[in-house]
């Protein structure tokens, strides 16, 4: 009979207590900073008193410095029954002009870029209003309102007051006046 050679025996061994060398080095290997967070998170011991803080700890650490409110209700300020209003931004009225029987106008809203807000023209004149209506259409750096116009057949001669508004969900405004002057 045959005896294997010293080497080929201790091979398996060899082999064995490498794997178990690599994973206690994969679990940590419970140094000291493994057992400061077991013990931060480990439950009370049995028989402490809940809300009473362990031996060797601060006391209010991690509590925090206001009640919470015993109703479980949120303050009246947090609590919002609008939809929030959108922010203010800049309108200028670029064009506003008497052109081939219509008052045109165009401008721009900025630094808004977003299609889909609503651009309103709004005529005035004594008591009289006239309104065109177009969608604001993204540009490079702003919201571009252009088309707008109001027939000559629904204007009066005279001067008319053009303010531009712009409306959306994020943003709305409305330029400074420009006159305008209708034709008789």
């Amino acid at each position: 009979m045959t005896r294997p050679a010293p080497s080929s025996r201790l091979l398996p061994t060899a082999a064995a207590v490498a794997a178990t060398l690599a994973l206690a080095a994969c679990s940590g290997g419970g140094d000291a900073a493994d057992a400061g967070a077991t013990a931060a998170t480990a439950p009370p011991p049995a028989g402490a008193v809940a809300g009473t803080p362990a031996a060797g700890t601060t006391p209010g650490a991690g509590v925090p410095s206001q009640p919470a409110d015993p109703s479980g209700a949120a303050d009246a300020e947090e609590a919002a029954t609008d939809a929030p209003r959108p922010a203010t931004t800049d309108v200028v009225l670029s064009l506003a002009a008497w052109e081939a029987g219509s008052v045109v106008a165009a401008g721009y809203v900025s630094p808004v870029v977003e299609d889909g807000g609503t651009c309103v023209l709004e005529l005035t004149r004594g008591g009289e209003t006239r309104t065109a209506t177009a969608a604001g259409l993204a540009d490079a750096s702003t919201t571009a309102c252009g088309d707008l116009q109001v027939s000559g057949e629904e204007l009066a001669a005279g001067t008319w007051t053009a303010v531009l508004r712009y409306e959306s969900d994020a943003a709305s405004g409305e330029s400074d006046p420009v006159d305008v002057e209708v034709p008789a």
